[in-house]
């Protein structure tokens, strides 16, 4: 059987042009697993290993909070591909700490750098969270 590789690669780059522009903003929030609310709380950094914990403990504000993940901004960045343990100010909003992994990190201004991360279990969010809702900046 002879096969014309043109037309197999002329069809996979029509299937990646398509993708591609079925991947808006308002599509990757449609496919979202946790519906995502815009909360500004206190929230402490710290590495997920018992023995670097007392080397670097990182106090921020996070931005969006799910109960997959969060935005949060902090003074320095995290690390991508690590674990950290991440504890909320109780008082402020009662969520127990939790294991989460960076997974994207940029620069905002030079003293602050934002940090994408998943929680590695699902966090269930306090009832009454829209009193905390605000901007991140």
């Amino acid at each position: 059987m002879n096969r014309d590789p043109s037309i197999t690669n002329d069809a996979q780059v029509g299937a990646m042009i398509d993708e591609l522009a079925q991947s808006t903003t308002d599509a990757v929030k449609h496919m979202r697993h946790h519906a995502r609310l815009n909360i500004r709380v206190k929230v402490y950094v710290e590495p997920a290993s018992l023995s670097a914990r007392t080397s670097v403990r990182l106090q921020g504000v996070t931005g969006d909070l799910s109960a997959g993940g969060a935005q949060i901004l902090l003074p320095r960045p995290l690390a991508i591909g690590d674990a950290y343990h991440v504890s909320f100010d109780r008082d402020e909003f009662d969520l127990a700490p939790v294991f989460a992994l960076c997974l994207r990190g940029r620069m905002v201004r030079p003293d602050a750098f934002e940090a994408g991360i998943r929680f590695l279990e699902s966090i269930q969010l306090p009832t009454g969270a829209s009193k905390h809702e605000g901007s991140i900046l």
